[in-house]
């Protein structure tokens, strides 16, 4: 785990009177491509977004939610490799335990058009996560960042804050 996310964690923390965890949200293809011998698997520290829905049979290829609060656990290293890349991550500090995250988190993959047809939100991709802020509403905000107490992406090792926008 990098410091400035462990500092952002301890910050975090330091202001709430419960646990929270850190985790990484990851593109399958992306972690298979920058750590090709170690495969994702369901797990007590992994779960599959895609997992229960219609494109599970994607779920390799889709989101995944690591675990990331153990600076020894399974995940650490291929998350500090991923933080430096230019696909990146998004690091997520939260209360709920893993499973709880994911199904949020698989609530939240798709989006009704105008049109009325479905799309997936890729709200999972590094790259793009910041342009949500701009799409949604304040209310809709709030309702989509309520899992979270921290929403940040590292791309090439620069963290930005999604949300809370207005934390220290």
């Amino acid at each position: 785990m990098r410091k400035d996310i462990a500092r952002c964690l301890a910050a975090h923390q330091e202001r709430m009177g419960y646990p929270l965890r850190l985790y990484g949200l990851v593109d399958g293809l992306t972690h298979a491509r920058v750590s090709p011998n170690d495969a994702l698997s369901r797990s007590e520290s992994s779960a599959a977004l895609f997992d229960g829905t219609p494109d599970q049979v994607l779920a390799h290829a889709g989101p995944w939610l690591l675990e990331a609060t153990d600076q020894n656990g399974p995940h650490r290293a291929v998350l500090g490799v991923l933080a430096e890349s230019e696909e990146g991550l998004i690091w997520l500090i939260s209360a709920y335990p893993l499973s709880d995250l994911a199904d949020a988190l698989r609530e939240r993959l798709n989006v009704r058009l105008p049109s009325g047809k479905l799309a997936l939100l890729r709200h999972y991709d590094a790259r793009v996560s910041g342009a949500i802020l701009g799409l949604l509403s304040e209310r809709q905000r709030a309702e989509f960042f309520a899992p979270v107490h921290g929403w940040l992406t590292q791309c090439t090792g620069k963290l930005t804050r999604i949300h809370p926008t207005d934390a220290a």
